[in-house]
């Protein structure tokens, strides 16, 4: 996953839809491909600043909100996984720490 976990991903494509704009559509207007588009949409690439900046001004988006919610998210998910984390085996724990060695690894490919 890229910038902010998600969250720019998801609220590019949530603002495009509001606004009734295809992929195309807000490609055209941003000044790249569509392609483009679905690859931050899906969090597969990372805006330059330009599109970023591009992107924040055409779907009125806020980075300040962005950061924020993104931070509490985050903090609240590494508490919800400590609290499921007190109430595993040391097994448990094994397994679950090898998964996210996995899912790392695999990411940086």
């Amino acid at each position: 996953m890229s910038m902010l976990n998600g969250m720019l991903g998801n609220a590019i494509k949530k603002s495009r839809l509001e606004k009734n704009l295809t992929q195309e559509k807000l490609a055209e207007i941003i000044g790249i491909t569509p392609m483009h588009i679905k690859q931050l949409e899906s969090e597969r690439r990372n805006p330059s600043f330009d599109v970023l900046y591009k992107l924040i001004s055409e779907l009125n988006l806020s980075l300040d909100t962005l950061f924020s919610n993104n931070t509490d998210n985050v903090q609240e998910l590494k508490s919800k996984i400590l609290l499921a984390l007190n109430h595993c085996s040391i097994y448990e724990m094994e397994v679950v720490y090898a998964t996210i060695e996995a899912m790392r690894k695999s990411r940086s490919k």
